[in-house]
C-alpha cells in the first residue's frame, strides 16, 4: 500500500481547514499526525477515509489516482478508521461474533438462518489475526474499553486492511491495556499494514512511530523520520513558537499540612495514609486496578471508605457525600469531564458556577448578574476560549472544556484539589495552560493530589510521589528517586 495526497485543499464556507497538505503513507510504517485542536487532523482523516471530498487535490493508491467519495470506496482500498468515539459502532447487547460482521455479511453463514458455529469460527480467525482471545458468544457489554477497541480493529482486519487510521486511541485505556494495544499495532505494522497513529501523547509517539507529521492551522508544519526529532521540537512546530519548558514544575510546598488521612480503606484499597501541605502537588501512581483513582473518589465521598483519622486543616473530615467535601474545601477534576464532570448542554458559565452557587443566593433567589459577573472573572483569568458565558460548554474544545471544569473549583477558593487524568484528551497547548493552572492555585496554597497515568507528567508536576501496588502504598518518591524507572520498578515488583 502507497497512499499519496497532494495539494489537498477543504473549506467549510468561509473557513479553509485544510490548505495545501502533501502525505505520503507506505505500508509497514507508523506514521504519527500530531497537531493542536483545530489543527485540521480530523478533517485530512475524514478525506482519507472518504467521508469528506477534498475541494482540490489529488489522490493516489499505489501509484494510480482515485475518487474517495464515500467510506465505502475508501474501504474498497483496504482503508480503515476507528475513532475516538468508536463505542458508537458497538451494539453492546450482541455477542462478539454478530458485532464483527454486518446483517450482509451474515447473510453469507446461511440462505436463511445464520449458522451461528460458521459465524463463530470465521469470528475466531478475525480474532486471532489480531492476537485477542475472547470467546465468540461472549456479549459485547461484557468486554473491556480495551477488548471492544480491539473488537474494532478486528473487524476492519475481515475487509482486507491495508492502511488504519487509529485516533486517539488511548484516550480511555489505562496502561495495561495501552501496552496491549500497542503489541497488536507492532503486529500489523509488521504485516505490512500502514498505520497513522493520531495522539496528543508524544510519548506514545517517540515509541510507535518511525516519521512525524505536525499539522498546524491546515498546512503541514513539520514532516521527519521521528528518530531525528525531539520532543521540544515537535511541540514547538503544533504551537508555532518555542517552548523552553513543557513541565513548567514550580515548587510552592509550605509546612503546613491541609489534608491528613491514616488508615483510610476502601472496597479496592486498604490503610492509606497520606500528608499533603499547602502548596504542594502529591501524586500517586501505579498500574491499573491498584486503587490510586478511588482513593480521590473516595476523598470526595463518591465512594464509600472508612478511615483510622482524616482531616482538613486541623479539623476532623467525613467525606459521606460530595456536598460534604465540597462544604470542606475539597475540589475534584474527574477523569471523564464529559460523563462525569460537565453537564455538556447547559452554558458555560453554568458549570463554572455550580459549586458556588450558594454564594450568589437570597432566599430562593439566584442572583444572576453576580454570578454572570463572577463565571466571567473566571473565564478571563483561565483563559477560556468561547464566544460568551452563555455558549453551551459541550460546543468547547476539549482543552477549554477542561478548563471550565477547573474553573468550577478556583471559583471556590479550595483547600484540596483532587486531579485525575487531568489533561487526558486535550492537545498539547490546552495541556501547558493546565499546568499553568496547577501551578497558580499551588502557588495560592492549595493543596493538590495528582493521579495521571501519562507518567512524564506525573513526574514532573508532582513533588512527592506515592506508589501503590494492590491497593496499598508501597513506596514514597522523593527528590532524585522521583523518577519514571522508580516508579515503574516499585508498581510491578510483585505484579510481574
Amino acid at each position: 500500500m502507497r497512499l499519496q495526497l497532494n495539494d489537498i485543499h477543504k473549506s467549510f464556507g468561509d473557513t479553509r481547514v485544510l490548505s495545501g497538505v502533501d502525505l505520503t503513507v507506505e505500508g509497514g510504517e507508523v506514521i504519527a499526525l500530531v497537531g493542536e485542536n483545530g489543527a485540521g487532523k480530523s478533517t485530512l482523516t475524514r478525506v482519507i477515509s472518504g467521508a469528506y471530498q477534498p475541494d482540490r487535490g489529488q489522490i493516489t493508491v499505489d501509484g494510480t489516482p482515485v475518487s474517495l467519495d464515500t467510506p465505502q470506496d475508501a474501504m474498497s482500498h483496504g482503508i480503515q478508521v476507528i475513532y475516538q468515539e468508536f463505542r458508537q459502532n458497538i451494539f453492546p447487547h450482541l455477542s462478539v461474533a454478530e458485532n464483527l460482521f454486518t446483517l450482509d455479511e451474515q447473510a453469507e453463514f446461511g440462505r436463511f438462518f445464520v449458522n451461528k458455529s460458521k459465524m463463530a469460527a470465521r469470528a475466531r480467525e478475525l480474532l486471532e489475526l489480531i492476537g485477542l482471545d475472547i470467546d465468540p458468544s461472549t456479549p459485547v457489554d461484557r468486554l473491556s474499553v480495551a477488548q471492544m477497541q480491539m473488537l474494532e480493529i478486528a473487524k476492519t482486519a475481515g475487509h482486507d486492511m491495508r492502511l488504519l487510521i487509529l485516533d486517539e486511541p488511548t484516550a480511555a485505556l489505562d496502561e495495561q491495556e495501552s501496552e496491549r494495544l500497542f503489541e497488536q499495532i507492532e503486529r500489523l505494522r509488521a504485516s505490512g499494514v500502514a498505520i497513522v497513529y493520531i495522539s496528543h501523547r508524544l510519548e506514545e509517539v517517540f515509541r510507535l512511530s518511525q516519521r512525524v507529521v505536525v499539522l498546524r492551522n491546515g498546512t503541514v508544519a513539520l514532516e521527519a523520520p521521528t528518530s531525528s526529532l525531539t520532543e521540544r521540537e515537535v511541540v514547538s512546530a503544533m504551537v508555532g513558537r518555542t517552548i523552553e519548558d513543557f513541565y513548567p514544575k514550580e515548587s510552592h510546598g509550605r509546612s503546613d499540612v491541609v489534608l491528613s488521612c491514616t488508615g483510610l480503606t476502601g472496597a479496592d484499597f486498604f490503610e492509606v495514609g497520606l500528608d499533603v501541605r499547602a502548596g504542594e502537588v502529591l501524586g500517586i501512581g501505579g498500574v491499573f486496578g491498584c486503587g490510586k483513582g478511588s482513593v480521590l473518589r473516595a476523598l470526595f465521598g463518591l465512594v464509600p471508605s472508612v478511615a483510622e483519622h482524616l482531616s482538613i486543616a486541623g479539623t476532623d473530615f467525613t467525606p459521606a457525600s460530595p456536598a460534604r467535601a465540597i462544604d470542606a474545601g475539597v475540589g475534584y477534576i474527574p477523569p471523564d469531564r464529559q460523563a462525569e464532570g460537565l453537564c455538556l448542554q447547559q452554558s458555560v458559565s453554568d458549570n463554572i458556577s455550580l459549586a458556588s452557587l450558594d454564594g450568589f443566593t437570597t432566599g430562593p433567589f439566584v442572583s444572576r448578574g453576580r454570578e454572570r459577573v463572577a463565571t466571567q472573572e473566571v473565564i478571563d483569568q483561565l483563559s477560556i476560549r468561547t464566544r460568551s458565558g452563555t455558549s453551551e460548554v459541550g460546543t468547547l474544545s476539549g482543552g477549554n472544556q477542561q478548563k471550565a471544569l477547573f474553573g468550577r473549583w478556583v471559583m471556590t477558593a479550595p483547600r484540596v484539589l483532587l486531579m485525575e487524568e487531568p489533561t487526558r484528551g486535550v492537545d498539547v497547548g490546552a495541556k501547558a495552560e493546565i499546568y499553568r493552572i496547577i501551578n497558580e492555585q499551588a502557588a495560592l496554597g492549595v493543596a493538590i493530589i495528582l493521579v495521571s497515568s501519562d507518567l512524564p507528567e506525573l513526574v514532573a508536576m508532582s513533588d512527592r510521589l506515592l506508589v501503590m501496588r494492590q491497593g496499598r502504598v508501597v513506596a514514597e518518591l522523593t527528590d532524585d528517586d522521583l523518577s519514571e524507572q522508580k516508579l515503574l520498578e516499585h508498581a510491578l515488583e510483585s505484579a510481574s
